[in-house]
């Protein structure tokens, strides 16, 4: 009996325990059942969290379409947005042209009003007396928006007409990261004024943006420099390190260098159809990173090493195009040349007439994949002159090329041999240069060509000879005596030398002696 009992309450007491699992599970479906009830009932639904989610505040470079009729051309061009939930507010550059001028007719700062709910986008952008609404969506990154966009008839500064009443356009836009971060890159000079052309010069620094205040601009500031690691000299003859200063609007940057005293000695980056000649610089996306680059000259610089003014390019002591790499936006090599020549420039000591030297140049394909239609040619300047010749080993199987195009595999290097042979009469002491030119199939920024800079001096052949036998040496003897090759104070300087100034007092003595 007791084993009877004791099997009875083992039973009702799992009866229990069924009982009180199931009661709670249906406590917990009650629960979870509120819960989304009052998710619900507070916008927490899964729409309005993608909503919540979504943030469109930063630099954004807006892309529209010209209406097909061609009756203006531009619209909105870059600029800043600050969202507070659902509300969005913001300003924006904006330029309008009529098809047959180049300047636009309508150009300014654009105020921006809107909404975002969910996914959806929804402004209204005032341009002048022209007003662009804009409807689309944004992705879910957030990295892109796209949709359609409408715009009422709009008028230049005299009245006349500046743009037309549009519907249904397309327009897209980019979110452009802060350009805040460490630069590297090269200047590649375009002057031929300035004795620089085609010389390539590695430049450093860092760019700081400031806050978004939902301007059409934000400010940029920084550093760019020079100096070369090893040698702790400028690369760059124009200035060593500045400060530079101005501005970012979308993927738009345009900056001033301010020397040490506080004077703007270059820019980088203008207005398109610029008086100056400089183009605009964007920063833009690339493959490993983002770059600040130009079409054309995107640099000019005006300097006392580098004499001229900032008035346009063709009175600039420097001009030319440029390529920055930002990091860690992206990789520091974005903006590496495909080629590299060591050493940048070579320069020959003092030698007579006739004597030859000579000195090596490297040249690597530093690039990721094989370059074809390398070739390299010597200029003698004047051109007339034959004092500089060039051998190298980059032709077919390390012979030399002969001024025929030829391929390097990455990573693969050759050797160009420069020699200096000076021509010239006796007494023709001076200096000769040349300029070694290797153009590349491709290049960082829109000049391929890469130049390094020969230079070495000549000395007459009497200059340097102390024969007894000199003819020229026993001439000057004849004709003017010791005093004509003796400085006046010989004897102050050099009679210590021989215990007493006495030495000199007889110098037709000492001399024959």
């Amino acid at each position: 009996m007791l084993k009877l009992i004791t099997n009875r309450t083992s039973f009702f007491s799992n009866r229990r325990e069924r009982s009180l699992r199931a009661s709670c599970a249906r406590c917990l479906s009650l629960v979870l059942l509120a819960a989304t009830a009052l998710l619900s009932a507070c916008g927490g639904g899964s729409s309005n969290s993608a909503a919540n989610s979504t943030n469109i505040s930063g630099n954004w470079q807006f892309t529209v379409a010209p209406p097909a009729d061609g009756s203006f051309l531009g619209g909105l061009q870059g600029g800043f947005l600050l969202q507070s939930g659902g509300s969005v507010k913001g300003a924006a550059a904006y330029a309008v042209s009529l098809p047959q001028f180049l300047i636009p007719c309508s150009t300014g700062t654009a105020t921006i009003t809107g909404t975002v709910t969910g996914q959806n986008v929804s402004f209204t952008v005032v341009a002048g007396t022209q007003t662009f609404t804009f409807t689309g969506a944004v992705s879910l990154d957030g990295s892109t928006m796209i949709g359609t966009y409408g715009s009422s008839a709009g008028t230049a500064g005299d009245g006349s007409p500046c743009g037309s009443a549009q519907t249904g356009l397309q327009w897209s836009a980019v979110l452009v990261p802060p350009i805040t971060g460490t630069i590297q890159g090269s200047f590649h000079s375009t002057s031929a004024s300035s004795g620089l052309i085609n010389q390539d010069f590695a430049a450093t620094g860092n760019l700081v943006q400031g806050a978004n205040s939902g301007s059409s601009t934000a400010p940029v500031t920084g550093t760019l420099s020079f100096i070369f690691p090893s040698s702790n000299l400028s690369d760059y003859p124009c200035f060593s390190t500045d400060t530079v200063s101005g501005q970012i609007s979308g993927n738009s940057v345009a900056l001033q260098i301010v020397g040490s005293n506080g004077s703007v000695i270059g820019q980088i980056g203008g207005p398109a159809a610029s008086p100056t000649g400089i183009n605009p610089v964007v920063f833009d996306s690339v493959q490993g990173g983002y770059v600040l680059q130009g079409t054309g000259p995107s640099y000019m610089i005006a300097t006392s090493s580098c004499p001229g003014n900032l008035t346009s390019t063709a009175s600039a002591g420097d001009y030319g195009d440029l390529c920055l790499a930002l990091a860690p936006v992206g990789s520091a090599n974005a903006c590496q040349q495909a080629i590299a020549l060591t050493p940048a420039s070579i320069s020959f000591p003092a030698q007579a007439a006739g004597m030859t030297t000579a000195q090596s140049i490297t040249l690597t394909n530093v690039s990721s994949s094989t370059l074809d239609g390398l070739d390299i040619t010597l200029a003698n300047i004047p051109a007339t002159a034959t004092d500089f010749a060039e051998t190298d080993t980059c032709g077919a199987a390390g012979g030399p090329s002969g001024g025929a195009p030829f391929s390097l595999s990455s990573g693969q290097f050759c050797a160009i041999t420069v020699s200096f042979a000076p021509q010239c009469a006796s007494g023709c002491t001076s200096t000769r240069n040349a300029t070694l030119t290797v153009s590349s199939p491709v290049s960082a920024d829109n000049d391929t060509a890469f130049a390094v800079p020969v230079a070495g001096t000549v000395t007459d052949n009497g200059e340097t000879s102390t024969s007894e036998t000199n003819p020229k040496r026993d001439a000057t003897a004849e004709v003017g005596g010791i005093d004509s090759l003796l400085p006046s104070n010989a004897a102050e300087r050099w009679g210590p030398l021989y215990g007493s100034s006495e030495f000199f007092q007889d110098k037709e003595t000492a001399w024959r002696e």
